[in-house]
């Protein structure tokens, strides 16, 4: 079983049970765990989701309380979906997709995770708010690409997609362009 660690503002609002991390067991195969936080961009409910492995992150804007109610579908949704955009074929993302048939919760586990998740929690307020003119006019595909050719300290100094590439495809295989220039 995967876990989304959440933090507290989040699973507050999820009112779901959470995994005992002391009987759990994790696997180091895959993509791994990932974490999740509410935030507020433009006075909007968000949730953000950042892989532990990679801080490979993406954005779900305007969340309502059927989202939430909803997350997990939520989460594999958009996943699958920026994964696409980030151009990795088919056969890889059913490869991921299968690796989060079994979802569970948790508490977070990782300062390190959520200290890198401040940081970008900062970088998305300010994508959207002065570069794409507030939430509603944003384009989150875009976003989320942007955001993920920004270098991690968290990662060895490395894009969040170059990690992604790295953990999912090898080293040796060509890294994606880092250009941000179709966004």
């Amino acid at each position: 079983m995967r876990l989304i660690h959440c933090t507290q503002k989040l699973l507050k609002e999820l009112s779901c049970p959470t995994v005992d991390l002391t009987s759990y067991a994790p696997s180091s195969e895959g993509l791994g765990n990932w974490y999740a936080n509410l935030i507020r961009i433009d006075r909007r409910k968000c949730v953000l989701f950042t892989n532990e492995k990679t801080l490979y992150s993406f954005l779900i804007p305007k969340v309502k309380k059927a989202n939430l109610q909803n997350i997990v579908d939520e989460f594999l949704f958009n996943l699958n979906m920026n994964l696409q955009a980030e151009g990795f074929s088919i056969d890889i993302i059913s490869k991921i997709m299968l690796e989060y048939q079994e979802l569970g919760f948790a508490k977070t586990a990782s300062k390190h995770v959520l200290g890198s998740m401040n940081e970008l929690t900062f970088q998305y307020e300010y994508i959207i708010l002065h570069r794409e003119g507030g939430i509603e006019n944003a384009r989150m595909f875009g976003v989320n690409k942007h955001i993920n050719r920004t270098i991690m300290r968290g990662i060895k100094y490395l894009h969040p997609i170059e990690a992604l590439h790295d953990l999912l495809l090898g080293a040796r295989q060509p890294r994606p362009k880092l250009s941000t220039s179709e966004f």
